[in-house]
């Protein structure tokens, strides 16, 4: 649904909670919302790692609000619906292998040796540098 979402992350103690408040962020929307400690949580945030810190990726001032990201190369498309069976969900297992953060800090998905940015309207979603992204 559009507007504001409930969203619960596993970051404890890799991202400070007074980082949080009004931080812009990168989240999946449309798989299936799932409960943590008790909460429903209706996205997925994306953040990198790179094994010493986490951070979230970060975008790009003057992006609105819910805009759909698309991937460099792809041009833009519809976005799939919600990924509710076990099937569409190793969808997404397979897809995050294939994200990281490339040696310029930008977030990317590589697919049959092509590496393409994560896009915004305003230019590329960052990361750290050859970081995984999850």
């Amino acid at each position: 649904p559009p507007g504001p979402r409930t969203v619960v992350a596993g970051l404890a103690g890799k991202v400070a909670l007074g980082d949080l408040p009004g931080t812009r962020v990168v989240c999946l929307t449309n798989l299936k919302p799932a409960r943590m400690r008790g909460i429903e949580s209706a996205a997925m945030l994306l953040a990198s790692d790179d094994g010493d810190r986490v951070e979230l990726l970060g975008v790009p001032e003057g992006v609105k609000d819910g805009e759909l990201l698309e991937f460099e190369g792809f041009g833009k498309s519809a976005p799939d619906g919600m990924l509710k069976s076990k099937g569409a969900v190793k969808v997404w297992d397979r897809v995050k292998e294939g994200l990281g953060g490339t040696e310029e800090g930008h977030a990317a998905y590589t697919i049959d040796g092509k590496t393409c940015r994560i896009m915004t309207s305003k230019g590329p979603v960052t990361s750290i540098a050859n970081a995984d992204i999850q």
